[in-house]
């Protein structure tokens, strides 16, 4: 099993609640004391690792009951206590899973039958889906290298040059409404803390290796909003299977052009036209392109420069490049394969772990009845 995973769900879920979950409302009151307009907020659900779930009732009854429920947050890092890796690669599992144990410690939770179906039937709808897959790049400063190489040298397909932010996350279209990608160090996010970091709930031995196992590894990440869940056909969780996340992930990886070519020798200098010899020097002393051409003629310019290996969508550093290491191609690159250690613990659920939800939810059920 790979690192591949799962990292965030916003969904809507069937589950019969006789009272609306809700966290507060939000509202506006006009200067006379009428309301104008009134919407529920989101109640925090804290799972036993310090991480929130956001929950509320979205679908009613005709009696005011609530029918559907509204979720939000990471269920892998809510019910493991960390999101390096999971053992769920597809919604449905790791949303009937999470079902479950919010059962468990939410007593006005009360589905039905046919919502259990629903649940193993994957018949929940998606709003958002994060998933990512780890890379191993054998040292944290590769890690970092990468990261700043490929702010200047990476360019994907529909979302163009990459943004660097202070965090160290590179990201690509970052405010779309329909997808968006990110690579960042995942050892460095540990150790920035805060929301991050390992809970103290996890054993200290364990963090240990964790953090360890975490320290070399590059996170590729992609963001799928509900419009592009939409126009891939996988709005609802009976959409996907196990291998649909890293389909998606290896499709976006290929549309990401990377140039580690710095120099053209003089022969192929000598057969270019004047214009695009002059092109190409500005690009290599890093001069941003797309401002100087208009839209067309730098299109033209790119096509006519690119049998030759040269992108000049892809902005050249104007600093000294000797001490840069060269990039790697996330293609080409193995994705981090699970430590052998993790397997049979509680910091990797599992199929075993949703056949033992489903037994002892059965158990309760029918100790309530009698």
């Amino acid at each position: 099993m790979t690192s591949h995973m799962i990292d965030w769900i916003s969904a809507r879920v069937p589950c019969f609640h006789p009272v609306p979950l809700d966290g507060g409302r939000v509202m506006k009151i006009a200067p006379d004391g009428s309301i104008q307009w009134e919407v529920a907020s989101r109640l925090e659900v804290e799972g036993s690792h310090s991480s929130n779930l956001l929950l509320r009732t979205y679908g009613f009854n005709l009696d005011g009951q609530g029918v559907i429920l509204e979720l939000s947050g990471n269920p892998t890092k809510w019910m493991q206590g960390h999101n390096l890796f999971g053992g769920f690669l597809a919604p449905t599992p790791l949303v009937e899973l999470l079902m479950y144990r919010l059962c468990e410690i939410l007593p006005n939770l009360q589905p039905t039958d046919l919502d259990f179906q629903r649940w193993r039937n994957g018949h929940v709808e998606l709003q958002r889906v994060d998933v990512n897959r780890m890379f191993a790049l054998g040292r944290p400063s590769h890690v970092r290298a990468w990261l700043r190489a490929a702010e200047h040298s990476a360019y994907l397909r529909h979302r163009g040059k990459g943004t660097l932010t202070k965090d160290g996350t590179l990201y690509f279209g970052k405010h779309s409404r329909r997808w968006a990608a990110k690579f960042y160090a995942k050892g460095d996010e540990l150790d920035a803390g805060k929301d991050h970091a390992l809970p103290k709930t996890i054993e200290v031995e364990d963090a240990t290796w964790l953090s360890a196992w975490a320290a070399d590894k590059l996170r590729f990440e992609v963001v799928l909003r509900a419009m592009e869940l939409k126009d891939r056909g996988l709005r609802w969780a009976f959409d996907w299977s196990d291998t649909t996340g890293a389909e998606i992930l290896k499709g976006i990886a290929e549309g990401i052009q990377m140039s580690d070519q710095l120099t053209l020798p003089t022969t192929a200098l000598d057969k270019l036209p004047g214009r695009l010899v002059a092109v190409y020097h500005l690009w290599r002393e890093g001069h941003d392109l797309r401002a100087m051409y208009p839209k067309m003629t730098f299109y033209r310019y790119r096509n006519q420069l690119l049998p030759h290996g040269v992108d000049i969508a892809i902005r050249q550093p104007h600093e000294d490049r000797s001490n840069v290491i060269p990039l790697v191609r996330i293609l080409e690159a193995v994705p981090a394969s699970l430590p052998d250690w993790v397997y049979g613990t509680p910091l990797l659920l599992g199929p075993a772990d949703l056949d033992e939800a489903r037994r002892k939810f059965r158990e309760s059920r029918k100790s309530r009845a009698a």
